[in-house]
């Protein structure tokens, strides 16, 4: 038996590492085509299902929404907090929330 030299070993190597590879790539889009086929089939036949799918993701997006506007604005109201002692935009700020008082009551 001759043995090949380094370099031909090395590339015959990769050569099977490659090839393992590739199987295991297209044995993993296999499955998630499958499954995701079977995901679409079943909630285009069941109605309820469809329905049950969208009004949780409206419920969610309507939670996210919410939430993520409150911080924002909360953090928009905590800087503007270190801006009150600046000349200019410290008087802004003061009128802007006597007006905000002045709508309150």
């Amino acid at each position: 038996m001759r043995k090949l030299p380094s370099k031909e070993r090395d590339d015959e190597k990769r050569s099977e590492d490659i090839t393992k590879l590739e199987q295991l790539i297209d044995r993993l889009e296999d499955m998630t085509t499958s499954a995701r086929l079977k995901d679409i089939a079943y909630h285009f036949t069941d109605k309820k299902e469809v329905i049950k799918v969208n009004i949780i993701a409206g419920v969610a997006r309507g939670v996210g929404l919410t939430l993520g506007t409150a911080v924002v604005l909360a953090l928009f109201a905590y800087i503007a907090t270190l801006f009150i002692d600046m000349p200019l935009i410290g008087e802004w700020i003061v009128s802007l929330q006597n007006q905000v008082e002045r709508l309150q009551d």
